[in-house]
């Protein structure tokens, strides 16, 4: 499992504080991976992972500087599924993020991210005099922003401030209303698992999810699914109780997280909820 992270804890590690999920600025987030790194340490987070969306280029920096650190760190990713129409995040703890079977899969997943965008901007440029193809292809995205280039781009041309109201520009028959061609949930769950990783479902309580969240983690059981972060901000006290009850019954990971982007997302803070190496099953 995924002890051999954290080999040489001294004393009780059942207090530990753990952060599971987190994003920097190769994804979503706002840090770097030195910044990530001294807001792990302060706020007193021994055992973390570094789980950016679709991408790994920050892992192998992230797990050097936590070991200057004492912090036990897990190379981990974030991967965007598809499954009965319904856009799933899948967390791959542990894995071997040279992987090249990994690597192709992210790869098609950046490209198929870019390609959205893209569509995304060539329906505003019909509807924002403001907004070109041309002048977006000419954009440089300061990834110490935070987000995704679409979205930045967006703000500085005065479409929206942030992220809520940028999605609120495309209706349901825009290019934003279907996923991307996103990979299949089995078929993620499956490359996870090759590249020597534990696939975890993500944020079960999520709001764009199937809401029968319930039904979710069989589909998910059924298709290979090895854990669940059943400790998220977003999932209320019934969906902790019930996963972890689902986790112990069938066996799986039980794990927890911050799903912390720097600046970029507010609410969510480095070690909120506070889950501790014992609430977990690693």
């Amino acid at each position: 499992m995924l002890e051999k992270y954290y080999q040489g804890l001294m004393n009780d590690p059942r207090d530990v504080r753990v952060d599971l999920h987190m994003h920097s600025n190769a994804s979503d987030g706002t840090w770097s991976p030195e910044e990530l790194v001294r807001h792990v340490k302060e706020a007193g987070i021994r055992i973390f992972a570094l789980t950016d969306h679709n991408t790994v280029a920050y892992v192998s920096r992230t797990a050097a500087l936590a070991k200057t650190q004492g912090l036990f760190f897990i190379p981990g990713v974030e991967i965007d599924s598809i499954h009965a129409g319904y856009t799933y995040h899948i967390l791959g703890l542990g894995i071997d993020v040279e992987n090249s079977s990994l690597q192709l899969l992210l790869k098609d997943q950046e490209e198929k991210m870019a390609m959205r965008d893209k569509k995304a901007i060539a329906y505003l440029t019909s509807r924002y005099p403001q907004v070109s193809a041309e002048d977006y292809d000419r954009y440089e995205d300061d990834r110490r922003r935070g987000g995704w280039k679409s979205l930045n781009y967006c703000i500085d041309k005065g479409l929206c401030t942030d992220y809520k109201e940028f999605f609120a520009l495309f209706p349901e028959d825009s290019p934003l209303s279907e996923p991307p061609g996103f990979h299949p949930a089995d078929e993620v769950i499956a490359i996870i698992k090759k590249a020597g990783g534990y696939a975890v479902l993500a944020h079960p309580g999520t709001g764009f999810y199937n809401p029968d969240y319930r039904a979710v983690l069989h589909d998910m059981l059924k298709m290979g699914i090895q854990g669940v972060e059943c400790y998220h901000i977003e999932n209320s006290e019934e969906v902790t109780r019930y996963t972890r009850a689902f986790c112990m019954e069938h066996g799986l990971l039980i794990t927890g997280g911050s799903d912390c982007h720097g600046s970029f997302v507010a609410k969510r803070r480095l070690g909120n909820p506070d889950v501790r190496l014992s609430d977990l099953v690693l």
